[in-house]
């Protein structure tokens, strides 16, 4: 934690990314795809955009993406036999205030839990019989080439303008 030229002090923070105008991240799972019957994925964001996706993975009938849209959370999870949608939209506001709010997202087998800033809270779960998770796709954060295609996907736009993600993990 050292300040660099660019730095004014030494508390930096670790894990953060930062992306400007058409950025995004994008990781290929061809090599080490996901199989999963239980997923927790867990980030903080902050961000002014009111719609733009947060994170996406999967193709077809198999995906989980996150977004945000008109300022609340969208989570649509497709295990291949019908999605499970959620939207947590905050009491008062928009989660797009450029502070920072706290996602998890749980899976087990088929029931789905989201929970932002740790008090909003959805549970529901995917349809049918279904209950593996399976992606050698992309994993996307911020964006990606053509986000209004991506199955399940609430918003249009290519990228989230100028979001900060921090720890996120998926386990």
């Amino acid at each position: 934690k050292t300040p660099g030229s660019t730095c004014a002090s030494a508390d930096l923070e670790e894990n953060v990314a930062t992306f400007r105008g058409s950025e995004y991240f994008c990781y290929d799972l061809s090599q080490n795809p996901i199989q999963s019957s239980s997923d927790e994925i867990t980030l903080s964001f902050k961000t002014w955009q009111r719609n733009g996706l947060i994170l996406h993975t999967g193709k077809s009938a198999d995906y989980v993406n996150l977004a945000l849209k008109d300022g609340a959370v969208s989570l649509v999870i497709n295990l291949g036999s019908g999605a499970f949608e959620a939207i947590v939209e905050p009491v008062n506001g928009k989660f797009n205030d450029n502070t920072w709010h706290d996602v998890k997202v749980t899976r087990n087998l088929r029931q789905v839990t989201i929970s932002v800033d740790g008090i909003l809270t959805t549970t529901g779960y995917t349809q049918e019989d279904y209950t593996m998770l399976g992606s050698d796709d992309f994993f996307y954060v911020g964006g990606s080439p053509s986000t209004a295609d991506l199955p399940g996907s609430p918003v249009s736009s290519t990228y989230m303008e100028s979001p900060t993600f921090q720890s996120l993990q998926n386990t």
